[in-house]
């Protein structure tokens, strides 16, 4: 049993009001579809104005207002949930700075940033969320 599993047990309304206020699927979908836009802003193919204060912020996307409001009122003590929200604060900080380096012309830098630390704290977020929402729907 994993943690998130071993904190829900069998409080099925817990469950049911965590999914009411999170799309944990939709979330974990938004967290994957990131990789593809950026992707596509630094191979110059996006028409799309990134803002890299917009996208630095963990609390602007609809997973970081959960996780800073209600996520945080069930699981303000919980140490997993401790790590999703400093993994997620750091998905979005890396997210900020792959653009950052694409406005300052440095392709190569986005380009790693982008298959290093983004893809690794991408995944890893990605993990948490899938790991919380099979807990939740168990």
């Amino acid at each position: 049993m994993g943690l998130w599993s071993a904190l829900f047990g069998s409080d099925a309304a817990k469950r049911a009001a965590i999914l009411q206020e999170i799309d944990l699927t939709k979330a974990v979908e938004a967290h994957i579809h990131w990789k593809l836009r950026l992707q596509s802003y630094v191979d110059g193919k996006s028409s799309e104005q990134f803002d890299p204060k917009v996208i630095g912020r963990d609390d602007q996307c609809d997973l970081g207002k959960w996780i800073n409001g209600a996520g945080d009122n069930h699981f303000h003590d919980v140490p997993a949930f401790s790590e999703l929200r400093a993994d997620h604060a750091h998905f979005h900080a890396v997210a900020g700075n792959v653009v950052k380096e694409m406005q300052a012309k440095n392709k190569a830098g986005a380009d790693a940033l982008l298959k290093g630390e983004y893809a690794r704290i991408s995944h890893k977020v990605v993990a948490e969320l899938t790991d919380l929402n099979k807990a939740a729907t168990e």
